[in-house]
């Protein structure tokens, strides 16, 4: 198995990594009082101790999360080059974030005490990811927890061997729980990534064959030589994060046709460039952050587990009834996403939560992503600054639209 920080999958859901991340950039992390941070975040951050400073419990979660390590020679600490840039909305989006904390993230860890620089490294992250590709490159869509925490015990695999090496492991059989929590709870934060979608015990990857074996092969371990300093080691290869990034695509054409163009943000993205270049973004920074936004609504899986659960036809925006004034389709309506544009779907030990996700109407859906757009171009921002600020933006929306009709 691999270690992990059991029982804090709701501190790694990326909205709130980007809250500490936050916390961190204008108050040390190292000192920060409990209260303060708890009340900035909107999590306990136990024990409810005003003399037990956070540091002390979280430190561990702080560092795998690849935010801040304690500074060198002294007693405060520094928020790394991932921190920084979470700390900043809209610089970094949850696929950006999860694939490199999946190509950089270490068994051993230097997040933990049995960190050992010359030993051979495993990517137990990094598996789980091109084991669940490889197995989509077949059309085996869903993968239960299990079966990839048993592949990878089986295999002794590193996680950088060729799709016709995972090829060949793809079918193993299924071990037992025990033990394995940390590792489920790990591959539940990975299932924040825009194209997956998970339930108590099984990852679905809603991407075509040829999107996942491009994905599949665009993954690899982080390059260097490991530093003996555990926290000058996280240093390192938090410094890898943007050419990390750049070796990678998060286009997934076959899958997604048109996913910009489709939903509100311009045909050939005049909208996202108009929005962008008065706020002094590059086209390819605004349209990137739309991106993710947009990847998580056509994500297949989740889009059929919503409609299940919530059958109505109502528009949540307009309120039309969709089957009344369509009677000849059986399903108009389109999934909008509450969160921030760079956020994936939350997950929580039962899965991925289904409750920042409205049902819109398609003429809705394009208005209100282009009320996101004015909103963020009056305010010179690429990105809500929290779920909160988001979801007032969609209320904003609607309650103007309302209005309007009287």
């Amino acid at each position: 198995m691999w270690n992990w920080e059991q029982g804090r999958l709701e501190y790694f859901q990326f909205d709130e990594l980007r809250k500490i991340a936050k916390f961190g950039r204008d108050v040390d992390l190292r000192h920060a009082n409990r209260t303060e941070l708890a009340s900035a975040v909107g999590l306990p951050f136990y024990p409810d101790d005003p003399t037990y400073r956070p540091w002390r419990n979280y430190a561990r979660l702080f560092q795998i999360a690849m935010i801040a390590i304690p500074a060198k020679g002294g007693s405060d600490s520094e928020l790394t080059v991932v921190g920084n840039r979470l700390a900043q909305d809209g610089k970094v989006t949850t696929d950006e974030y999860l694939h490199f904390l999946a190509q950089a993230t270490s068994a051993p860890s230097p997040a933990l005490s049995t960190w050992d620089h010359s030993c051979k490294l495993r990517y137990p992250l990094l598996f789980v990811l091109r084991f669940l590709l490889a197995r989509a490159t077949q059309g085996f869509v869903h993968t239960t927890i299990s079966q990839v925490v048993s592949a990878y015990k089986t295999s002794g695999f590193v996680g950088d061997e060729s799709e016709t090496e995972f090829l060949a492991i793809l079918n193993v059989g299924k071990v037992s729980k025990s033990g394995a929590r940390q590792a489920n709870e790990s591959i539940k934060v990975l299932a924040q990534l825009s194209y997956l979608t998970a339930t108590t015990d099984t990852i679905t990857v809603s991407l075509a064959a040829s999107d996942a074996a491009r994905l599949f092969c665009d993954l690899k371990p982080i390059g260097g030589t490991p530093r003996r300093d555990r926290a000058m080691e996280i240093v390192r290869r938090a410094e890898l994060f943007e050419s990390a990034c750049a070796e990678m695509s998060f286009d997934f054409p076959a899958s997604i046709v048109g996913v910009v163009g489709e939903a509100g943000f311009g045909t050939t993205g005049e909208a996202i460039s108009e929005a962008t270049e008065e706020a002094g973004i590059g086209f390819d920074e605004g349209a990137r952050v739309r991106r993710t936004h947009l990847t998580i609504e056509r994500n297949q899986m989740i889009r059929e587990r919503f409609f299940a659960e919530n059958p109505s036809p109502d528009c949540d925006f307009c309120g039309a009834d969709t089957s009344q004034r369509y009677p000849w389709v059986s399903r108009l309506l389109e999934v909008h996403h509450l969160l921030p544009l760079c956020s994936g779907a939350r997950t929580s030990s039962n899965g991925t939560v289904l409750e920042d996700l409205v049902a819109n109407c398609p003429t809705c859906h394009r208005a209100v992503h282009r009320y996101y757009d004015h909103w963020l171009r009056k305010r010179s921002r690429l990105d809500f600054s929290d779920a909160k600020e988001a979801k007032n933006a969609y209320n904003e929306a609607k309650h103007t639209h309302h209005e309007v009709l009287g």
